[in-house]
Formats: structure tokens, sequence, C-alpha cells
């Protein structure tokens, strides 16, 4: 008897939560004025207007509420550092050893924006989309280092070494750009929730943009010397399937709660690249390389971090930590060593970004 009385209750607890599922309380249970004592478990776990009633909040059920959001994105590209000059003593040849630093170009954190929205399909599906921008760029010089009695300079670290040049008595000056761009569509559905949680599946499509550009400049000696510009870039457009999982757990009644995502995209698509060495003061091109390359290249984002809801439903703000990597890409670095060593085997390397991502999103 009492197990069967245990059934009743636990079926009527469900129809209950289904029922107001389907009313459009999703997430937070619509209060009465008998005050938050008499209130719904979804409503008194979640949603504390600072008064003793709620206005029927209409939180997401389980995320999938219709919303527009805007995304704001501080990273740092890492994995794709450009050692592209060394201070020295002596201009070349035999009796010339490293004197000093070695310059780098080195990507700093940079602005980026990511835009979407999620259209409601149901309480526990939705259809997501979402597009990121994203684009760094830096600059560096090296000067020649003081040597009492003379001989200090600088050599490249990116020329190749057939062409014959010797040293510069400085400066030399890199300019490095990284860009990347992604668009997203995929399909989310509830793998498990309950009124203080959940957690979403999801599977899609995701088109893929990456961008790198060098460039060094300076006066170098030698039998073709003069003003060398040596220049870089390589791209990847490619596109291929998204899966993920999101979720969030309540914190509380004030409705702050933590939330994290992860996805990962196994992309396939092409590497354009090219690499030129330019004598300015003669207008003659001392090198010039240009390869493509098929691949599949693997995008593997994770994002976790603190959220705050408004007791209407109607505005979300987020802060937190995101990273992502691009695995079997064409880094700036491994390109230059490639054609240097004309080898173009087994070139690949790990490309990430990491840093704050803050959302204002808007809720319908």
């Amino acid at each position: 008897m009492c197990a069967l009385s245990l059934s009743l209750l636990a079926a009527s607890a469900i129809a209950a939560h289904a029922q107001a599922l389907e009313d459009g309380n999703w997430g937070y249970a619509a209060c009465s004025d008998q005050g938050m004592e008499q209130c719904p478990i979804e409503c008194a776990g979640q949603c504390d207007c600072g008064e003793m009633t709620c206005q029927k909040c209409r939180s997401c059920a389980y995320g999938h509420c219709t919303s527009v959001w805007g995304d704001f994105l501080f990273l740092q590209a890492t994995g794709a550092d450009v050692p592209h000059a060394q201070q020295q003593n002596g201009t070349g040849g035999a009796g010339t050893v490293p004197f000093g630093i070695v310059g780098e170009a080195d990507p700093d954190y940079a602005p980026g924006v990511r835009v979407g929205g999620v259209l409601n399909l149901s309480p526990w599906s939705s259809i997501a989309m979402a597009y990121t921008f994203y684009e760094s760029e830096t600059a560096a010089f090296v000067d020649a280092p003081i040597i009492p009695g003379g001989g200090g300079a600088v050599g490249s670290l990116v020329h190749l070494p057939a062409t014959a040049l010797t040293a510069s008595t400085g400066p030399v000056d890199a300019f490095y750009q990284i860009d990347f761009q992604l668009a997203e569509l995929e399909y989310r559905s509830l793998l498990w929730g309950d009124e203080l949680g959940w957690v979403n599946y999801s599977a899609g499509l995701r088109y893929a943009h990456l961008e790198q550009d060098f460039f060094q400049g300076g006066i170098f000696s030698g039998g073709q010397g003069g003003a060398i510009n040596t220049q870089t870039r390589s791209t990847f457009d490619g596109g291929g399937a998204l899966f993920g999982l999101d979720g969030q757990r309540i914190l509380g009644r004030r409705g702050f709660s933590l939330y994290g995502n992860a996805g990962v995209s196994p992309v396939v698509g092409q590497f354009s690249t090219t690499y030129s060495m330019l004598n300015e003061s003669t207008d003659v091109l001392l090198a010039d390389a240009r390869w493509k390359d098929d691949r599949f290249v693997t995008i593997l984002d994770y994002e976790i971090g603190l959220a705050w809801t408004s007791c209407s439903g109607c505005l979300r703000l987020s802060a937190g930590y995101m990273a992502q990597f691009w695995y079997n890409t064409i880094t700036t670095p491994e390109l230059i060593d490639a054609v240097q060593a004309t080898n173009y085997t087994d070139v690949g390397d790990t490309l990430s970004f990491d840093g704050i991502v803050t959302r204002v999103e808007v809720r319908f």
C-alpha cells in the first residue's frame, strides 16, 4: 500500500512539472500572491524577486527559450609565436655568435565578438546559431646590441640560408596577424534536467576560417643585400560536423548559476600558404614558395563561468573563461621551418586561443 502511494505521488509530481512547462513556466513556476512559502519548488528553489511573490518568471526550460545574444571576447593566440631575429656579434660567417635577445612576434590579447540566437522548438529542444569574428595583430622590432669595439648586428631567423644575405645593423621590424571566423548551426536537446539544473546535447554544422599573416623588414648586407621584405601567408577554409554539451546549475535564489559548455568539430578543408623574399631596393624576388594541403583540422573548445538571470527571465548576463584549440594546423613558424628545410612532410601544430568571454542575452 505504501509503495502504491509513493508511486502515485511521484507520478503526480512529474505530471505537475510537465504541466508547468507546457503552461510556459519554464524553470520557474508562477507564484501566487500567498507568498514564497506557498510557491512550487521550481520557484522557491530558483527565483527570489526580493518580494514575497514571483511574477510568473519566464526563465528558459533547460535553456531552450527563444533568445538573441552577443559576446565580447578577449583572447590571446598561443602556440604560434614567431622567433624572427637574433641579436649577434658579427655580421655573419666565422666568429659570429648570438649576443643578446631573440626577437619574437608574439600575439597579445585582443578583442573579438560572437553573436547568435536560439529558436525554441519545445521545452526540451531548440535550434541555435552563432557567428564568431576574432582578429589580433602585433608588431615587434630588434635593434643591434651595443658591443664595445663594435660588431653588434641583427640576424634574421626567417630568411632562406641560400639567399646569401648577412646581418643587419638594425632595426629589424616584424608584423604578425592572426584572425579566425566561425559560423555554426546546431540542434540542441535535453539530456538530463530537473528544477535546479540541466545538461543538453547538440549536433550540427560548423564553418571555419583561419588566417595568418607575417611580415619582416630590414636592411641586410651580403651579395644580394638591400631592403629585404620577407612575408608569409596561411589561410584555411573548411567545414564539418559539430558535437557539443552544455549545462547549467542553479545557485541559491538570487538568479545566479554556474554554466559550462564544450564542443568538438572534425573539420575538413584546405590550407593555402605562401612564402616570399623580396629585395625592395633592387626589385628582385629572391624566393617564392606556394603550398596547398588538404587536411582534417579538429577544433576543440570549452567554456565555464557564472551567470545571472533576472527574475522576469528576460535578461541573462554571464562571464567566464573560454579556450579553443585548433589541432593539425599549419602555423606560421611551422611554415617557415618547412620552407627553410625544403621539407613539407609531417607539418602540423596546435594553435590555441584562450581568455575571457562576457555575454548579454535577451530572452523572449
